[in-house]
């Protein structure tokens, strides 16, 4: 099995960088991003498919004046999907934001094929996620 830590944290790099190219090679044809910038940039839902990464780049670009995500920890469930907690900043406008945040990534083989963001991590979500101690 790919090391799908791994490949999480290479998408959050070129998320950084803005690297679609990186970006659609480490994707699944099917990919679906379901983002709190989506609701902000007005979709009724989630980007799908490899054309949609421009796009969600693009809303990106448009909706925050700066946005850095802060992954923190990452852990790899059963089921080869990737939780991560961490933080987000941003700011649009005057506003500004630094808040927790919780990414569920799932993987089909070493591609993403699903990424989940919850704005609003809960504690209690942390452990529903946790695999079995060794």
């Amino acid at each position: 099995m790919a090391d799908h830590v791994r490949i999480v944290e290479r998408a959050y790099d070129a998320f950084r960088k803005r690297d679609l190219d990186d970006l659609t090679a480490m994707s699944h044809p099917d990919i679906e991003i379901a983002s709190v910038t989506g609701v902000m940039a007005g979709r009724e839902g989630p980007y799908r498919g490899i054309g949609a990464l421009g796009n969600y780049l693009q809303d990106v670009e448009r909706v925050w004046d700066e946005i850095e995500l802060l992954p923190q920890e990452f852990t790899e469930t059963k089921d080869g999907n990737v939780l991560v907690f961490g933080r987000v900043r941003a700011r649009r406008g005057n506003a500004r934001i630094d808040t927790p945040n919780a990414w569920l990534w799932e993987l089909e083989g070493d591609r993403i094929i699903k990424v989940h963001v919850y704005a609003e991590p809960t504690g209690d979500a942390r452990w529903l996620f946790r695999p079995d101690p060794a």
